[in-house]
């Protein structure tokens, strides 16, 4: 029974990692500032309707719609600048009903490219893209 239970335990956790793999490998392939939180999209940038904002000196990535009332702001340990990077992060976002902040979350840079940064959260399941504007 017990080298069941182990079986059971370790097939659970390569099934999770496979699927962490796909969310993760989703989340790379699409364009575009946004924040993912738990495979739904939390903030999404429209040229039209959003603004963005970035201080280097507060290492604080900002995102919103013109009159503020959805955004994300994302304040990182360091500015990513590598691929492979792991920091931290405080996040606060919107949803339709509140504004949730999630504190010290790991993140990890899994794309660069030009100004743009895709930053990905295993274990908060959260995906982030942020754009360096200098």
């Amino acid at each position: 029974m017990r080298r069941l239970r182990v079986i059971w335990l370790l097939l659970t956790l390569v099934l999770a990692g496979c699927q962490d793999e796909r969310q993760r490998a989703a989340f790379c392939e699409n364009e575009g500032v946004r924040l993912l939180v738990g495979g739904s999209i939390a903030f999404s940038y429209e040229p039209n309707s959003c603004q963005l904002a970035f201080s280097r000196d507060l290492r604080e990535f900002r995102a919103g719609t013109d009159t503020m009332s959805d955004f994300f702001v994302a304040t990182f340990s360091q500015v990513p600048d590598a691929l492979g990077q792991r920091l931290s992060a405080d996040l606060v976002w919107t949803t339709e009903r509140e504004v949730l902040t999630r504190k010290n979350l790991t993140l990890e840079v899994v794309r660069f490219e030009g100004d743009m940064v895709w930053l990905w959260s295993a274990a908060g399941r959260i995906g982030l893209v942020v754009r360096i504007l200098e």
